[in-house]
């Protein structure tokens, strides 16, 4: 309730009429060639900064099937016994 008064408020604080100042500008156009320039810059794609892209989040999928899995394994411990084998 108390939002509804506040925005009729704000609204009585409106004037009538528009400043003839600010209405004057209604009529501009800007240059073409300034409409160009900004669109060209909208259109091209913004290059990162070294910050900005190594503060972007990146993912790391590692897809591992258990065959692999397995192999990985006994590779590890067969490594891990011949490594213990040869420091006695």
């Amino acid at each position: 309730m108390n939002r509804t008064m506040e925005s009729d408020a704000a609204l009585a604080d409106v004037p009538d009429k528009p400043m003839k100042e600010l209405s004057a500008l209604r009529n501009v156009k800007p240059p073409a060639a300034l409409v160009a320039r900004v669109m060209t810059k909208l259109a091209e794609p913004r290059m990162l900064t070294p910050w900005q892209w190594l503060r972007r989040p990146f993912t790391i999928e590692i897809k591992v099937s258990p065959l692999t899995l397995l192999t990985l394994t006994l590779g590890l411990a067969a490594l891990f016994v011949l490594i213990g084998a040869t420091i006695r």
